[in-house]
């Protein structure tokens, strides 16, 4: 049985061990630890950047990667508790804020507060949107359990951080919705697939076993098929391959290069091999995939395709 909290809890302490060094991706999810956890304010004429978590490691965690990144911008940050229950820690930066937020990019040229993330961030590629759910996951990342499935849900500040952190969840692969409540918005990532192409290409892979060993176990194995249904299940087989290799056959031609690689690779199995079962393609990947696999590209590819063109 999952507990969401716990796994929350845990989820927060693997990603909290992640040692990247590459500038850009630290820079990535520095920036989204600010927007979502934080603000940029004007005290006497300067900014005032500021950060709110609720476990001191990953407060000092933040300031450490400030301090390391912008050096100067971020000599004044200081990590201090704040009241309440439950008990907040807060990353502030002060005298250099206004330096510190050009560096990161959450103030525009003229000084106002960027609504979403910086284009620099958006735009950054596959391992630059690691980094910005990174942060964000951080930042205001939750597993939760709704209706006994699991799902990855963060909460934002805006529907235009909303809007950043699905395309950033679309370079990785990964299928990601806004949800918007009487007070909150919410990036949430309901596909089991996708939940664990993200938690993987972010660092947390032992929180991804995890998950992926309660569901093997929450799922009951099916009954045997009676030998009288075999023939009507294997012409109902057939006829949903056809179906499905014209839907990945279309979504080819829409989305052409702009098709994720991970996805193009299972759409041209499908399309190759028309009359072999999902178990079967999966055996033909590189490396193998599981049916269940097989079936979430697919349908991933099939919505990219679907978004792509209600688009244009």
């Amino acid at each position: 049985m999952i507990d969401p909290e716990r796994i929350t809890a845990e989820l927060h302490r693997e990603l909290g061990a992640v040692r990247e060094e590459r500038p850009a991706v630290r820079h990535a999810g520095v920036v989204a630890q600010l927007r979502l956890a934080g603000d940029v304010t004007t005290a006497g004429g300067r900014a005032v950047v500021r950060a709110e978590f609720p476990a001191p490691e990953l407060a000092v965690r933040l300031r450490r990667d400030l301090v390391e990144l912008y050096g100067h911008a971020a000599a004044r940050t200081d990590v201090v508790s704040a009241s309440g229950r439950p008990l907040r820690y807060l990353v502030r930066v002060t005298g250099n804020g206004s330096d510190l937020a050009r560096a990161t990019g959450l103030v525009d040229r003229l000084g106002r507060p960027v609504l979403g993330l910086p284009p620099a961030v958006v735009g950054g590629g596959a391992a630059v949107a690691a980094g910005v759910w990174r942060g964000a996951l951080l930042a205001r990342g939750r597993v939760v359990r709704p209706a006994g499935r699991t799902r990855i849900q963060v909460t934002c500040p805006g529907p235009a951080v909303v809007l950043a952190l699905v395309g950033a969840a679309r370079s990785l692969g990964v299928l990601a919705a806004g949800h918007e409540t009487a007070t909150e918005h919410r990036v949430v990532v309901r596909d089991p697939e996708s939940v664990e192409t993200l938690l993987r290409a972010v660092g947390a892979a032992g929180v991804a076993d995890v998950l992926q060993r309660c569901a093997e176990v929450a799922t009951p194995a099916p009954p045997p098929p009676s030998a009288s249904l075999e023939s009507v299940n294997a012409r109902r087989a057939a006829e949903a391959a056809d179906r499905t290799t014209a839907r990945v056959r279309w979504a080819l031609d829409v989305l052409g290069p702009e098709a994720p690689p991970h996805l193009r690779a299972a759409g041209l199995l499908r399309v190759e091999h028309a009359t072999l079962s999902l178990s079967r393609l999966g055996l033909l990947a590189d490396p193998p995939l599981s049916k269940d696999a097989v079936a979430g590209r697919l349908r991933r590819l099939v919505a990219f395709a679907e978004e792509q063109s209600a688009s244009h």
